[in-house]
């Protein structure tokens, strides 16, 4: 009788743990039901679609952020609930091939990136924008890798010229500049998450990922009291997992329609072929993309400004993106 219960005990222990691992396939992990960045299995679905070439169909979004992250409440703890309390299964069954996102492609006849709006049309569903809505209007966004010394003076001439920017802040950049961070916020502009690490995010898992945001998130809300809400992938690099899992967090995926070499502090670009490109690319719904280290951008940004709305456009502020 015992040899019978014993072999009972273990026939149902064997189909206990069948059940639990029959939806685990594909590179995911048996412990948190995530998937495996390195290894991402060929049974996902992947995009093969690149920016000039229009996909037909728009993917479908997993669960909404409502329905799988905890209400935001005053308490900077709620944020670190949301990325450790969202269940990442539905998102781990994404595509997490990398892409690497640059505004290519020929331009339509309002000068707009078709690249741009080609990504617009197939990832818009993750609360991703890659061009803004089709109006007259631009916008400014910069990178804040790290603090290099010439925010303050990019922050002057947008006090002297009324326009309003985002900022997109990395852990170094808002522990080491506390102070500028603090002007940005008084001043009316927008703080965005560029990440804590400024890792490739498409080698994360999504619960990699979405602590690796929220921690700076939370960061910035102890210690400014501000609420971020928009992102910018590190390099541009991302997969449909990780818009996903940012718009999971309550986050939009702020990318660009333009974007040029102005990052090699040593090796600065001429700032009149500068400025002339980055007024030839305005465009409506243009979002441009400027580094805070380079000179060049700091010395002809009030230049560049002026002569955008001198063809008409106006700039936006993207805390309304």
């Amino acid at each position: 009788m015992k040899s019978r219960r014993m072999m009972a005990l273990l026939i149902s222990m064997c189909l206990v743990m069948a059940v639990g691992f029959a939806g685990c396939s594909g590179g995911c992990n048996a412990n948190t039901g995530t998937s495996s960045s390195s290894s991402p299995s060929s049974s996902r679905p992947s995009s093969s679609s690149s920016p000039s070439s229009p996909s037909s169909s728009t993917p479908s979004s997993p669960t909404s952020p409502s329905d799988s992250v905890p209400p935001s409440s005053s308490g900077s703890t709620s944020t670190s609930k949301a990325a450790m309390g969202t269940d990442f299964s539905e998102i781990g069954t994404l595509s997490a091939k990398s892409l690497d996102w640059g505004p290519g492609g020929p331009k339509d006849d309002k000068n707009r990136s078709q690249g741009a709006l080609a990504y617009q049309n197939k990832y818009g569903s993750y609360n991703a924008l890659f061009i803004g809505p089709d109006q007259n209007t631009c916008y400014l966004t910069f990178d804040e890798g790290y603090a290099f010394g010439l925010t303050p003076q990019i922050l002057d001439v947008l006090k002297e010229k009324g326009v309003k920017a985002i900022f997109f802040l990395t852990k170094d950049f808002v522990q080491s500049s506390p102070d500028t961070v603090r002007r940005m916020i008084d001043e009316g502009h927008v703080l965005g998450n560029h990440s804590w690490t400024h890792r490739n995010y498409s080698t994360l898992t999504p619960k990699e990922a979405a602590e690796d945001m929220m921690k700076l998130h939370d960061y910035v809300k102890e210690t400014f009291d501000y609420e971020m809400r928009y992102f910018r992938f590190p390099s541009g690099n991302f997969s449909e997992q990780t818009l996903a899992t940012v718009q999971a967090m309550g986050y939009k995926s702020v990318f660009w329609s333009f974007a040029y070499v102005d990052w090699y502090t040593d090796n600065q670009p001429d700032p009149a072929a500068s400025a002339d490109k980055i007024v030839a690319a305005a465009c409506p719904g243009n979002i441009y993309l400027l580094h805070s280290v380079s000179q060049t951008n700091a010395d002809i940004l009030g230049d560049v400004i002026d002569r955008i709305e001198e063809k008409g456009f106006t700039w936006g502020n993207p805390g309304s993106l």
